[in-house]
């Protein structure tokens, strides 16, 4: 994964990425931490050099895969018609979700590679004001994950909470 939510234009951070069923592992870049999100609950668990930490929000990275969460959005979806993107043939689609607890409606283009399986291999979010963040995958590799990668331990500490949270919010970065 290239990019963030949080990272503006074109991204350049980088991580490796593993999902299984409901649960994803985000790892960070050089290996000194790694986050894994329930994308049904958004239960997120990190392991950090300093410990485990719990919080009941969704890793960064985790979005586009659980930006409808459990806010009772309801998602729309457009064709946008067919690009080439990086040798791959995609399916573009304008993506909104509309939810209660957003204040905006959230805007998204996706590139999904018909020989990937739809998987969107570029993400575009879309701000009022114009283009948003991008996210692009690259390597990607579909089929079973090793299970040991999606546990955590039972005890976690919680990250702190305050009036600056938000299910957008990123883990403090290890230290």
């Amino acid at each position: 994964m290239i990019g963030s939510r949080a990272e503006p234009g074109e991204g350049t951070s980088q991580g490796h990425i593993y999902r299984s069923g409901n649960r994803m592992r985000m790892e960070e870049p050089g290996g000194g931490a790694y986050f894994i999100t329930d994308l049904n609950t958004g239960e997120t668990y990190g392991i950090v050099e300093v410990g485990c930490i719990h919080d009941d929000h969704p890793y960064i990275r985790a979005i586009p895969f659980h930006i409808a969460g459990k806010m009772d959005a309801t998602v729309t979806r457009a064709s946008a018609g067919n690009e080439t993107v990086e040798g791959h043939f995609c399916r573009v689609e304008d993506i909104t979700v509309s939810s209660p607890m957003l204040a905006n409606p959230q805007k998204m283009r996706l590139w999904e590679a018909e020989d990937l399986q739809g998987f969107p291999i570029r993400v575009e979010f879309v701000l009022p004001g114009g283009r948003g963040p991008v996210i692009r995958y690259k390597n990607v590799v579909l089929g079973p994950q090793d299970p040991t990668l999606f546990i955590h331990p039972k005890s976690c500490q919680p990250l702190p909470q305050g009036p600056a949270a938000s299910p957008d919010r990123e883990p403090p970065p290890a230290q």
